[in-house]
């Protein structure tokens, strides 16, 4: 678990205030106060929440204590063959589950999506409904067939909905091609994550809700 010091030292390198790591981190300013003041003992999820949203920031916790800005990261990711989409919703639900974040989806046609995902990927959508991950999932205006909660959908225009499925979640930036092979390209990238994010919101606030 990393120290009262570390964090200010990080905060101190980002330029954060107490405010900003509070409102990344998901908590209180007064927290945040009270924590760095040692009035209270913190508690395990309050400095993991903490650590979390200054490791996503680009913090990298050394040895010794200490800490330092990590430089960009490029990772890619090739999972192939028929469970390549179930191994896709492993990889969402772990990346997802200790955050607050969203899931954000992309080109989704349920009807064809249920039809090959199996009752496998059907159990991990459920295991991440039941979770409460955040997700906003835009398909193609009309598309009545609905996996998820009607409220996880925006309906895009038919002239500008792509059938190639992409997912942002995290760092992470991921295409579904359906093949054949069927293939699941993960690119791990902070700032093309967030890039794609930008351009899926644009999108969403464009987008209406499904009329049923």
């Amino acid at each position: 678990m990393i120290s009262i010091e570390q964090i200010k030292a990080a905060r101190a390198l980002l330029d954060w205030t107490q405010e900003k790591l509070a409102k990344e981190s998901g908590l209180s300013k007064p927290l945040i106060n009270t924590l760095e003041r040692r009035i209270a003992n913190p508690k395990v999820d309050t400095i993991e929440s903490i650590q979390r949203a200054l490791e996503k920031a680009g913090v990298t916790f050394t040895e010794g204590p200490g800490v330092k800005l990590k430089s960009s990261t490029l990772k890619t990711q090739i999972l192939e063959g028929e469970d390549s989409l179930l191994r896709l919703c492993y990889d969402i639900f772990e990346t997802l589950k200790k955050t607050k974040e969203p899931l954000m989806i992309s080109g989704v046609a349920e009807k064809k999506y249920k039809n090959f995902a199996g009752q496998r990927v059907l159990d991990e959508i459920k295991k991440r409904l039941k979770h409460g991950v955040p997700t906003q999932i835009l398909s193609c205006e009309g598309d009545m067939n609905f996996i998820e909660p009607i409220e996880h959908y925006r309906w895009v225009p038919k002239a500008f909905f792509s059938q190639t499925p992409y997912y942002i979640y995290g760092d992470k930036y991921a295409i579904f091609l359906w093949g054949p092979p069927k293939k699941v390209v993960i690119i791990e990238n902070a700032e093309i994550a967030e890039c794609y994010r930008q351009q899926f919101l644009a999108h969403w606030d464009a987008a209406k809700d499904p009329v049923v």
